[in-house]
C-alpha cells in the first residue's frame, strides 16, 4: 500500500489524507526516513521521460516491504506540499503553502530632484519623472532607456525593504536583482566614456554586460568589484560583519580600501573580513548563494543564526532565540520562500529539534526551550 500512495505523491496525486499517512510512515523508523530519501532522489534523476520514469519506478517499487501505517496525525495537515530535506539525517517534511503579507514599497530616490517615489503607488510621479528615462516600471521591475549620456550623470537609488527583492535594468542592458534590505546607487544613464560604477549596501546579484572600454564597478562597504562582463553576487548585508563576493562565470578582480588585491575564478568566494582586512578565497557550490533570485533558499550544514538571519531578511521579522543548544545543531535543506511562512519553517525545523516559540505583536518571535 505505501508504494502506491508515494507513487501518487510523487505524481503530485495524492490527497491531503494520503500524504498524512506517508509522513506517518516516514516518522516510524530512521530507516523508512532513509528509504524515502532515496527513492525521491531515484525518481527525480529518472524522469527522462514519461516511459523511462514508469519503468524505473517499478524497479524502485520492488525494493518497498509491507509497512503498517500510522494513524492521521493532525501535525501534517497541510494543503500543499514543499519538499524539504532538513537537520543531518535528511528528514523530509512538509510545509503548507502561504502568502507572504508585504510590509511596505520600493523607494526610488531622484538624485537631481530629491524626489522619493513610491513604485508602487506613485504612478502619476513616475510618469512626469520618468517618461524620458524608463521602458518599464512596476512594483517589483524597472528597466531603463539603453543608452549612455556625454554631460554629467545624475543617480538614482532603489531602496528595498526586507520582505522584498527587486529587478532592475540600467541604461547599459545590466541586470542587478537586488535582496531584501539592500539599497543600490547608480547613474540615470551611465556616461560614454569611464567606468561604469554602482554603490551597493546589502546584497544583489549582478549580470554585467561586456563593455572592455567601460569596466563595471561595484562599490560595496570596504571593497570594490571590478568586472568587464560576468555574473556574480555580492553581500554586504548589515546583518553579516564580512562582506563576499561570489563569482558564477568570468572573472573579477576585488580590491580593498588598504590595497589588498584578489582575482577570483568561476565557483570561487572572495571574503572581505572587516577585523582583519584581508580576503580569504574558497570553493563554494555558487547555486546555494543565488538560489534567493529564484525565491528559494539552500542551506547545507547552516547555524540557525544564519538561518535565523535569512528569515528576518526575507519575511521583515525579529527572531530572538533562547534556545542554547538550538545554535550548535546543522541543517540542510531547500525551502520555497514564495511559499512558506515564517511559522512553516520554524514548524519544519522543531521536527528536527524540538523547541517551542511564540509570535508577538511587535512582529518577533521568541523561541525557548520548552518542548512544543
Amino acid at each position: 500500500m505505501i508504494s502506491s500512495l508515494i507513487t501518487k505523491y510523487l505524481n503530485g496525486e495524492a490527497t491531503e489524507q494520503e500524504v498524512s499517512q506517508i509522513f506517518n510512515w516516514i516518522e516510524e523508523s530512521k530507516g523508512n526516513k532513509k528509504q524515502f530519501v532515496d527513492l525521491k532522489k531515484t525518481w527525480a534523476m529518472s524522469c527522462v521521460s514519461d516511459s523511462d520514469k514508469t519503468g524505473s519506478w517499478k524497479n524502485i517499487k520492488k525494493s518497498f516491504t509491507k509497512t503498517k501505517l500510522f494513524p492521521f496525525s493532525s501535525i501534517f495537515k497541510y494543503a500543499t506540499i514543499l519538499i524539504l530535506f532538513i537537520s543531518v539525517g535528511s528528514i523530509i517534511l512538509l510545509s503548507k503553502k502561504q502568502d507572504v503579507p508585504e510590509i511596505k514599497n520600493v523607494i526610488l530616490e531622484l538624485e537631481e530632484t530629491h524626489i522619493k517615489i513610491d513604485l508602487a503607488k506613485d504612478k502619476t510621479t513616475i510618469k512626469k519623472q520618468l517618461v524620458n528615462v524608463i521602458t518599464l516600471q512596476n512594483a517589483h521591475e524597472i528597466v531603463y532607456n539603453l543608452e549612455s549620456v556625454s554631460q554629467p550623470i545624475t543617480y538614482h537609488t532603489l531602496n528595498i525593504p526586507f520582505g522584498k527583492t527587486f529587478k532592475v535594468t540600467l541604461s547599459d542592458g545590466s541586470i542587478v536583482h537586488l535582496n531584501a534590505g539592500s539599497s543600490l546607487k547608480y547613474p540615470q544613464q551611465f556616461n560614454t566614456t569611464g567606468n561604469r560604477k554602482v554603490f551597493l549596501q546589502g546584497e544583489a546579484f549582478f549580470k554585467v554586460n561586456k563593455d572592455e572600454k567601460r569596466p563595471f564597478i561595484v562599490e560595496a562597504k570596504d571593497i570594490a568589484i571590478k568586472v568587464l562582463g560576468t555574473e556574480f553576487n555580492v553581500n554586504t548585508s548589515s546583518l553579516n560583519h564580512y562582506a563576499d563576493c561570489i563569482l558564477v562565470e568570468g572573472s573579477v578582480l576585488l580590491s580593498s580600501n588598504n590595497g589588498n588585491e584578489v582575482i577570483l575564478s568561476p565557483n570561487e568566494k572572495a571574503t572581505w573580513d572587516i577585523t582583519s582586512k584581508v580576503f580569504n578565497i574558497s570553493q563554494v557550490n555558487t547555486k546555494h548563494y543565488i538560489s534567493w533570485v529564484h525565491g528559494e533558499l539552500i542551506f547545507e550544514d547552516s547555524n540557525f543564526s544564519y538561518i535565523s538571519n535569512k528569515l528576518t531578511q526575507f519575511y521583515n521579522i525579529k527572531i530572538e532565540n533562547r534556545n542554547n543548544s538550538l545554535e550548535t545543531q546543522k541543517f540542510s535543506g531547500t525551502i520555497s520562500l514564495k511559499h512558506s511562512s515564517v511559522e512553516n519553517i520554524l514548524d519544519l525545523l522543531i521536527n528536527d529539534t524540538p523547541f517551542s516559540y511564540i509570535k508577538m505583536d511587535d512582529n518577533t518571535i521568541i523561541i525557548s526551550n520548552n518542548q512544543p
